[in-house]
């Protein structure tokens, strides 16, 4: 079965592109010496900046609206979707479906006034689900139809907090979109896990809030990604972190390296392994 987990939060700057675009990376990794197709990756990102795509293809991201994203979104019947598959420049097992911005934009303006608004995308990559072990999909910081189409595809959901008050206080909006979606839409949606982001061990509050996480949701939280000078390099080079610092030496299953990042969100791949496989 194709694992499909969309990274949430309702909240801006809490890590969710860097989140998507490191365990797309981590998990082509982590798979690449699997037979296809159950070593290929598939990233989506429904946020219309796009930013996700520019790490996995900068310079072949974007394209016309009609060979984009926008397109399975809005059009009925939607286009094949066999044909806008993308590989990465850095990973030949990791695919991604190019976006436009603008065409986002009109697509989340249209998407309401649309028969089965909610459940496009899930449609719309039906045709590939057999060509990829997991499918990641980034999401926009609001609730709204993209946001809820992505819930709605996904198998499981991964929630990135920011370890800071506001980012703590801002998760009960969330969690009732996903429950909404699970009483219309997708029962065994399941939330694999929430994981603390920017954390600086030097503020008082982290260690408090990363407690306050616990108390709240025993057993769910993931080990914390800690802000990192190699992770904003790595995104300004339109890299992910793992081909940013690479190991010195490839071994089996290994794809850390010295780097932090490379440690914690190789940390994140093998629990998503282990919990949905």
């Amino acid at each position: 079965m194709t694992i499909i987990l969309t990274i949430a939060n309702e909240k801006g700057g809490v890590g969710k592109t860097t989140t998507a675009v490191n365990l797309a990376a981590g998990l082509a990794l982590r798979l690449r010496d699997e037979a296809a197709p159950n070593n290929r990756v598939l990233l989506i990102d429904m946020d219309p900046q796009g930013h996700a795509l520019l790490s996995a293809g900068y310079g072949t991201h974007t394209a016309p609206p009609a060979e984009s994203l926008s397109a399975l979104l809005t059009e009925t019947p939607p286009p094949s979707i066999q044909r806008m598959l993308r590989v990465s420049q850095h990973h030949e097992n990791l695919f991604f479906l190019p976006s436009n911005r603008a065409s986002m934009v009109d697509a989340a303006r249209v998407l309401p006034t649309l028969m089965a608004n909610e459940s496009r995308l899930q449609h719309a990559i039906q045709p590939v689900l057999n060509q990829f072990a997991f499918i990641l999909i980034d999401t926009p910081p609001t609730t709204g139809d993209l946001l809820i189409n992505a819930l709605v595809a996904s198998t499981h959901v991964l929630i990135p907090v920011e370890t800071s008050y506001l980012g703590v206080s801002g998760l009960l909006e969330l969690q009732r979109t996903i429950e909404e979606v699970r009483i219309h839409f997708r029962p065994s949606l399941k939330i694999l896990g929430y994981l603390p982001t920017l954390c600086e061990e030097q503020r008082a509050e982290t260690q408090d809030i990363l407690i306050e996480l616990q108390k709240r949701y025993p057993k769910q939280v993931l080990p914390p990604i800690h802000k990192s000078s190699d992770l904003a390099y790595a995104h300004s080079s339109h890299m992910d972190v793992f081909t940013y610092r690479p190991p010195r030496q490839r071994i089996a299953n290994q794809i850390e390296s010295s780097s932090r990042p490379t440690q914690e969100y190789a940390s994140v791949v093998e629990t998503i392994i282990n919990t949905t496989r």
